[in-house]
């Protein structure tokens, strides 16, 4: 069967964005779990507390007034937001790439499969990378807000549980466990 040059330069062409793809992904920086976050990070979950004390001034909601849980329940919120949209974007990524595939005619499974390396690529990707780590920035920041972390039950299961479970060795989770008040794992879920 004899292919059109037509089909053969658009082969040869598909070929070379994946491989330029594969080389995007490749150079990517990846980060040690060491460096738990950047300056810059910081500093933009910083932004975002500030904004929301901002906020709540400008509205007549002095310091002295706040509740003691309010501003680190608030970050705690944001980074359950921000984790959301992450695991939003992932499977609409994974099930737009599928959809597109199986419409042209690719098997199900190969479709699928297709989808999730597209959305691993992704995650690899410097301006993901730089989202998960404002979101670990804003989490360490309700963490080092709350006054009683052992008491906030949303700083503790949407910051401190998914920090620890990424960032912190077995060892090290089970004497934080064990620092916990009643029968609580500091494993994500």
């Amino acid at each position: 069967m004899r292919r059109s040059r037509e089909t053969v330069l658009q082969a040869a062409q598909q070929q070379q964005l994946g491989d330029y793809l594969d080389a995007v992904v490749d150079a990517a920086p990846v980060d040690s779990a060491a460096t738990l976050v950047s300056a810059a990070e910081v500093a933009a979950a910083r932004q975002v507390s500030d904004a929301i004390t901002a906020s709540l001034e400008a509205h007549g909601c002095s310091r002295g007034r706040w509740q003691s849980h309010l501003l680190c329940g608030a970050l705690a919120a944001v980074a359950q937001a921000m984790k959301a949209a992450e695991d939003l974007a992932k499977g609409a990524v994974t099930a737009g790439v599928r959809t597109a595939l199986t419409a042209c005619g690719v098997p199900r499974l190969a479709a699928g499969l297709a989808g999730r390396a597209a959305t691993d690529a992704l995650m690899k990707l410097t301006p993901v990378r730089h989202w998960e780590d404002l979101r670990r920035a804003v989490q360490l920041l309700a963490v080092s807000m709350c006054p009683d972390v052992a008491e906030h039950p949303e700083v503790e299961q949407y910051c401190l549980r998914p920090l620890a479970s990424e960032l912190l060795s077995s060892a090290i989770q089970e004497e934080l466990a064990e620092s916990l008040p009643g029968d609580r794992s500091l494993s994500a879920g």
